[in-house]
């Protein structure tokens, strides 16, 4: 067997080894361990002096392994503090904890506001629902047949009653002959139909309406004139005795009650009544004629009367002559009272006064100016008793409101401003005759155009 020996490296890191060659061939041991088993040996052979080589290395390695352990101990034993772990996972938890109650209360508050928006949104369904079954009754074409006509049946005891009421049965309103509360008088009912919320049924009701008309013959009318003038002759105590005239005082509110009065067949009255004084009737002539202070009665005296009733309590008085005159009176009164709740509605609406039909979609203006010129036609078609040939007239002459804002301008008078449209020839329909704009519709076009008062009133004829 032969041995090589191996020389130590001068920085001592690596031991003394002997390598075993393969020229033996009784050898049972694999070259490795043998090789290992040499160096261990022989290491141990040489005795102090080999060991004391190997221990600088030993001890490096062993200080450098010692070193590098160290620091992960130390890392190991400053972050394992179960404590404060704890403590803060604690507060992690209250802090998510406090997170999701936060939002659970923005969820509850969003979820509380849609619903009051869902049932505001409910609410004013409802109340348009209602207001349009209402509204449906106040229609021009339904409102008559909502309205009572309430007569006195002392109305029935003259003559002339017949004709009253073949008037109002061809009216679609109701009639009901009934005592009321201040004789010879009529009154007005309306049926009122009311809708519970969530039910599609109406509710009928009846309600009275504030207003008495009072009829009165003519000799009622002026016994009292006269009754009132002899108790005060100076005319100081008028107005106190004018309430015998007109009882409206009987009523629970009467300042809340619209008044007015009829007399019928006045003038035939005092003309019957006068016609003795002047010439004899036949087969009186041996006999005189006793005559009522209320016959001599003069129509300044009426007058007078008339005035303090209609400037101390709003109470206006109707001459007429026929019951027919009476009826057509009833008729118009009954119309404009059914037509009243309609026009209030009317005018709390937006924009009442736009014209419907195409007027109220408006015309459409495109981008590259086009309709404009239609525009400013139907804009002057707007003032009063202006025909599409007038309007067409003018935007012929001046295609566009400013144009017409500079010939305004190149006037030198007033005068000549408000006149500047008034020469305009406007062609009828058969294009046969020819005729001007004239002065007036020039004013109000030239007033609209350059005036700064919206309080300005363009048409004086209204």
């Amino acid at each position: 067997m032969e041995r090589k020996k191996k020389t130590v490296a001068p920085d001592g890191k690596r031991a003394i080894t002997w390598e075993i060659s393969d020229s033996e061939e009784d050898s049972d041991v694999k070259p490795e361990s043998s090789t290992a088993f040499a160096t261990y040996s022989d290491a141990g052979a040489r005795g102090c002096s080999e060991k004391q080589k190997l221990e600088p290395g030993m001890a490096l390695l062993e200080a450098k392994a010692v070193s590098s352990l160290v620091p992960l101990t130390q890392t190991v034993s400053c972050d394992s503090r179960p404590e404060k772990k704890k403590k803060k996972q604690s507060l992690d938890k209250n802090k998510m904890a406090q997170i999701k109650t936060e939002e659970k209360k923005k969820s509850m508050h969003k979820k509380e506001e849609k619903m009051k928006i869902k049932q505001q949104i409910a609410a004013e369904k409802e109340r348009r629902k209602e207001e349009a079954a209402a509204l449906k009754f106040l229609r021009p074409d339904q409102c008559m047949k909502q309205m009572i006509v309430c007569l006195d049946s002392g109305l029935l005891e003259h003559p002339g009653s017949d004709i009253l009421l073949e008037v109002l049965d061809t009216l679609d309103c109701k009639y009901h002959i009934e005592h009321q509360i201040i004789p010879h008088s009529i009154t007005w009912k309306r049926k009122v139909f009311s809708s519970t919320s969530g039910s599609d049924n109406c509710q009928e009701e009846t309600a009275v309406e504030r207003e008495v008309l009072l009829v009165m013959q003519p000799s009622y009318f002026l016994r009292q004139l006269s009754s009132m003038q002899n108790s005060s002759p100076d005319g100081q105590q008028c107005t106190a005795d004018l309430i015998h005239l007109c009882p409206f005082h009987h009523l629970e509110d009467p300042s809340t009650v619209s008044f007015s009065v009829v007399v019928i067949g006045l003038d035939t009255y005092q003309w019957y009544h006068q016609l003795p004084q002047e010439e004899p009737v036949t087969g009186l002539k041996n006999e005189t004629l006793q005559l009522g202070p209320e016959q001599f009665m003069t129509r300044h005296q009426i007058e007078e009367a008339l005035v303090v009733l209609q400037l101390r309590d709003n109470i206006n008085v109707l001459f007429l002559e026929r019951w027919q005159e009476l009826a057509q009176h009833v008729s118009a009164v009954t119309r404009a009272i059914a037509l009243r709740p309609y026009k209030k509605h009317q005018e709390k609406q937006p924009f009442s006064f736009c014209a419907k039909g195409k007027w109220a979609s408006g015309v459409h203006i495109g981008k590259d100016g086009k309709g404009l010129q239609e525009t400013w036609l139907k804009q002057i078609q707007q003032f009063n008793r202006v025909s599409p040939a007038m309007a067409t007239a003018i935007a012929q002459a001046y295609p566009s409101p400013n144009l017409l804002l500079q010939a305004y301008r190149e006037c030198n008078t007033e005068a000549e401003r408000r006149l500047l449209l008034s020469n305009l020839q406007v062609r009828t329909e058969d294009n046969k005759t020819e005729r001007r704009i004239g002065p007036d519709l020039s004013r109000r076009v030239y007033l609209f155009m350059v005036s700064t008062n919206p309080e300005l009133v363009l048409d004086l004829s209204c």
